[in-house]
């Protein structure tokens, strides 16, 4: 048994599921719980429209899976490629509406007038301040 850093003994392994390579590490991390939890997001959404588009027979799309030879296998591509667009959109939304580090902005479309206004260019930096140059006319 080892000593934590109160003096009681926690069990060997207790430092080592809190590694950052251990599944418990990367679940302890802030941004892949936002990553995982939104994908769940975006499979329940996918299996959703699925059975949407099933239910409602969008197109004969129920018709033409269920008359052909194999019905499992279109319905596992179609499910493949509604949740990698889906789980996609909804990771991606996520990560967008995180706050940004640079100006304290709150994320979302609300900083990009304020940011454009305060010189700043998301591609190159800052921008120098304007001044004004005198020419001679001739």
């Amino acid at each position: 048994m080892a000593s934590d850093e109160s003096g009681r003994d926690a069990p060997a392994d207790a430092a080592e599921s809190t590694a950052p390579g251990s599944l418990r590490g990367l679940w302890a991390s802030p941004f892949f719980r936002l990553l995982a939890i939104n994908w769940l997001i975006g499979a329940f959404v996918s299996v959703m429209v699925l059975g949407g588009l099933m239910v409602f027979d969008t197109a004969n799309l129920r018709s033409l899976i269920l008359n052909s030879e194999d019905p499992v296998l279109p319905m596992v591509v179609l499910l493949f490629g509604l949740m990698i667009t889906l789980c996609s959109a909804a990771m991606g939304a996520a990560v967008m509406a995180l706050p940004g580090e640079d100006h304290g902005d709150s994320g979302g479309t609300r900083g990009t007038r304020e940011r454009a206004d305060n010189g700043f260019d998301g591609l190159s930096g800052l921008r120098p301040a304007l001044q004004p140059v005198r020419v001679r006319a001739r």
